[in-house]
């Protein structure tokens, strides 16, 4: 299959390397200038381009064409009706989100084992599998325009990263130097992504909450109020959420309670 990456970003390079890696398909890069003969030629056509873009980028490519040709589009937050001038055209058209994080377009992170969300028609679908499977990557077919969807994303890659930050600092404060809190906290969350992935929620859990351990609770809480407010209020910002999965676990319901009511000064 002959593809077009439109977009030469974070994610337009990640998916790039891993389709070239392959070895499964002719893939072609192209910024936001494309060439029509790029377009031509291509059997699928990715949007890896701001959302705000799409819609005007797809209106561009729509003329150019070939009939049976797939548009996608890798935003997240955005729907189908943005690739309406392509659809018009007769192309098939959908969304394939990779669930991924991608901080930049230098050092791209490896799509193997990942999970791409796709969505629109029959075909574009069955294309975004194609596409999603030479990565080495899982799909899962579901609506993503739908804001839950790209907040639940948001939560957990956006909220790992900002505790991992108030978690780096206070290590910093003990005598860590700055990089090797950072090795080591990233240790500690790609274990931790192991184990969601390997045994689920709330399995994965561990810690005093899960442990019903009220009184490390709060010799936690004593520490971090030492500390400074920023990681004292991460961290009572959390509980709850940490509370609800320990319950989901098992934790009685008295137990929860005790550990929750030591937010209170």
């Amino acid at each position: 299959m002959n593809v077009l990456i439109v977009g030469r970003g974070r994610v337009g390079s990640a998916l790039g390397r891993a389709l070239r890696a392959s070895d499964r398909h002719v893939v072609v890069m192209a910024g936001r200038r494309v060439k029509p003969s790029s377009v031509r030629a291509a059997d699928a056509v990715i949007l890896a381009v701001p959302d705000d873009s799409i819609e005007t980028l797809a209106r561009t490519i729509a003329p150019e064409l070939k009939r049976g040709a797939t548009v996608l589009h890798c935003a997240g937050a955005r729907g189908t009706a943005e690739l309406r001038a392509c659809e018009a055209q007769g192309a098939a058209v959908g969304i394939m989100h990779p669930l991924v994080s991608f901080p930049s377009a230098r050092r791209n992170p490896s799509l193997k084992g990942t999970t791409f969300t796709v969505h629109g028609s029959p075909r574009a679908i069955a294309t975004s599998r194609r596409i999603a499977r030479s990565c080495g990557a899982h799909v899962v077919t579901a609506p993503t325009e739908e804001a839950a969807y790209h907040a639940a994303a948001a939560l957990a890659a956006n909220g790992a990263v900002a505790l991992a930050s108030a978690s780096v600092r206070v290590l910093e404060r003990l005598g860590f130097d700055r990089r090797e809190a950072e090795r080591a906290i990233g240790g500690l969350l790609r274990g931790v992504g192991e184990n969601v992935e390997r045994l689920g929620v709330p399995a994965a859990l561990t810690g005093p909450v899960a442990r019903g351990e009220i009184e490390v609770i709060r010799r936690h809480r004593a520490a971090l109020r030492h500390m400074g407010r920023e990681a004292l209020d991460a961290y009572d910002a959390i509980l709850p959420a940490i509370v609800r999965c320990a319950l989901d676990a098992g934790l009685p319901k008295a137990e929860a309670s005790k550990i929750l009511r030591a937010r209170q000064p």
